[in-house]
């Protein structure tokens, strides 16, 4: 397991103008599986998106990720390539990923 602490700012689909706040720290705070949110830092407000019709706001926040291993041994830095990817998979209704900034990133020994 590659533990991944980095800073990321994605772009999250909402279901309307009302509290987004408290619903953009619910959905993301409340995460239960290889993503953690230490913090959230900032959420935009909501804006209209015309290309495909769906309401978003960004949000700049800490994640922890547990990225899984690849059956072949690669260095930890060879999974640089796997963050984006990953963020966009288990961050609930995101829509991109516009930023990342890696702050720590290891191989977590399994107990």
């Amino acid at each position: 397991m590659i533990e991944v602490i980095t800073y990321a700012e994605c772009i999250i689909r909402l279901k309307s103008e009302q509290n987004y706040e408290e619903y953009v720290n619910d959905l993301l705070l409340n995460l239960q599986t290889d993503i953690k949110v230490k913090k959230i830092i900032s959420v935009s407000k909501p804006e209209k998106n015309y290309k495909n019709g769906s309401l978003e706001t960004n949000v700049f926040a800490l994640f922890v990720l547990n990225i899984p291993e690849s059956n072949s041994p690669k260095k930890v830095e060879e999974y640089v390539d796997h963050i984006v990817p990953f963020l966009k998979r288990h961050v609930p209704m995101c829509n991109n990923i516009i930023s990342t900034k890696i702050v720590q990133m290891k191989r977590a020994l399994e107990e």
